[in-house]
């Protein structure tokens, strides 16, 4: 199985969060960290991507800015597969799976 590249990391939710809410809505990371009822150590780390979106996140975000769930989880999803596909260290990892066809043809050899 080969994975197609993506060029360009996907943008991040942090990077939306920043650009598409919180700068056009004139709202403070510690803005976000009190509508999400979270420390603002946590909304920081989000807006900043230094820390991975969650499901529980993704459920506050949505009820915050009227979005689905879907939204902002789907963001955190394109990043990671990108990431997976651009990190040589797991595509080497990658490469040592096999396949449940694979497997089974040992077993009727063997």
């Amino acid at each position: 199985m080969t994975f197609q590249q993506a060029l360009r990391k996907p943008t991040t939710p942090g990077d939306v969060l920043q650009y598409e809410y919180l700068e056009p809505l004139n709202l403070k990371v510690a803005d976000l960290a009190d509508m999400l009822n979270v420390h603002r150590n946590t909304a920081s780390a989000l807006v900043n991507n230094n820390r991975k979106l969650t499901a529980d996140m993704a459920v506050r975000l949505a009820k915050a800015f009227d979005t689905s769930i879907e939204f902002w989880l789907n963001l955190q999803l394109n990043v990671d597969i990108w990431e997976v596909q651009t990190n040589a260290r797991t595509q080497e990892e990658l490469s040592r799976v096999k396949t449940a066809a694979e497997l089974r043809a040992k077993r009727k050899v063997g």
